[in-house]
């Protein structure tokens, strides 16, 4: 595709409003990329400018001479020249925004994303980069905020409106944030949106609504409010559709750790389905089910530098509890429904799982099983038993979880 059979393309989707279209023309990742680079750039490269400024009104000529000029960066391997002018793209986009209605919303992603994998480039492959900086993409992170700005303060019609790209920039701008590790940033995206007189959520497409649910589930997960993640994490594991398994293979890896710490574990069907996560957790579900802390610690200890890398191995530690507290009822079963069991029975069979602990450590032990609710019962300290309750002493950990 020349540069004139580009323009022309252009001009034609652009005047008939098809988003899609145009969003493809506006796309590193299409068709036109390889025919274009081959019709002798360097030839008409320093053309671009003129001859879009001369066919294309504003902002789709500055548009329109960005993109060509970051697929011939790109081409070359530069990144850092690429992402000036994908940037200078964006900006010239978002200028142009106020004259366009809800149809310009797929080039605007296209666009937005695009950055953000260029810059990551750029960043990747800086000569003097200084671990842990990414300069470029916090840059993009600034340009594509005032994507999101342009989308939820769209005061047009609702059917027509910009703000239905709002739930979309979030997503990469949460992607972002995440990978910068400053998840703090999220917290004035989402007041934004809470302060805004937005559609519902329902109203959004379904992958945008299951990559916000899945952040928000992640942010949820880092403030420990783990029953909101399991929520926001559910919703989006159910949503996402069945093609996408990489997809709910990723949702899993916070989701699982919420819900084996809280004593709700995966079923076999989930495991059989998704290998990826069969491998990382069905040796610790099996564990914490029949109360084996021994093996419950051989895996932890296994998966540990996996676990670190994905934000999830304290949050799996804490599933120990859950363990024990199986342990506990093995012994209650063992001594055949007993409700009065002496603490040093308990200490005994801890310390046959490896965990070496102190009587005043047992007993300790014990006390939180019945704080938490996970055993209905009292201890006696004088003479050092533990009394269980004679109805349900030992209450289903997953009702226990969801109370």
């Amino acid at each position: 595709m020349n540069l004139n059979t580009y323009i022309n393309k252009l001009n034609l989707y652009i005047g008939n409003e098809n988003g899609k279209q145009t969003s493809l023309l506006l796309s590193l990742d299409h068709g036109h990329v390889n025919v274009f680079l081959n019709q002798a750039v360097e030839a008409c490269f320093h053309h671009i400018d003129s001859t879009c400024k001369n066919r294309l009104e504003a902002p789709w000529n500055e548009v329109a001479s960005n993109h060509l000029k970051t697929l011939v960066h790109v081409d070359a391997g530069d990144y850092d020249e690429a992402f000036e002018t994908q940037k200078e793209l964006v900006q010239a986009f978002q200028r142009g925004m106020s004259n366009m209605t809800r149809w310009c919303l797929p080039a605007l992603y296209i666009i937005n994303n695009d950055l953000r994998i260029i810059a990551s480039k750029a960043d990747d492959e800086a000569d003097m980069a200084i671990e842990g900086q990414r300069k470029k993409l916090e840059e993009a992170a600034n340009v594509i905020s005032k994507s999101f700005t342009y989308c939820i303060t769209d005061r047009g019609v609702l059917s027509s409106s910009k703000k239905y790209g709002t739930y979309c920039m979030i997503g990469i701008l949460f992607r972002i944030y995440f990978k910068l590790k400053q998840q703090n940033l999220c917290k004035n995206v989402l007041k934004a949106v809470k302060a805004a007189d937005m559609p519902s959520i329902e109203q959004f497409s379904k992958s945008d609504r299951v990559t916000f649910r899945y952040y928000l589930g992640r942010l949820y997960f880092l403030e420990e409010d783990y029953v909101k993640a399991e929520h926001e994490l559910d919703l989006a594991f159910k949503e996402c559709t069945n093609q996408h398994i990489k997809n709910k293979e990723l949702i899993l890896q916070t989701l699982l750790p919420v819900k084996l710490m809280r004593g709700i574990l995966p079923t076999k069907a989930i495991f059989k389905k998704f290998p990826r996560a069969r491998r990382t957790y069905s040796g610790l579900a099996t564990s914490i089910k029949i109360g084996d802390i021994k093996a419950f610690n051989v895996v932890l200890s296994d998966f540990e530098s996996l676990l670190i890398r994905q934000g999830t191995y304290f949050a799996i530690e804490k599933a120990e509890s859950i363990a024990i507290r199986q342990l506990f009822r093995k012994v209650y079963l063992v001594l055949g429904l007993n409700t009065r069991i002496p603490i040093q029975t308990f200490k005994k069979a801890l310390e046959f799982e490896g965990m070496n602990v102190e009587i005043e450590e047992a007993e300790w032990m014990l006390a939180n099983m019945i704080y938490k609710g996970y055993m209905k019962g009292y201890l006696s300290h004088e003479k050092m038993f533990l009394v269980l309750s004679k109805d349900n002493p030992f209450p289903p950990v997953a009702q226990v979880a969801q109370a």
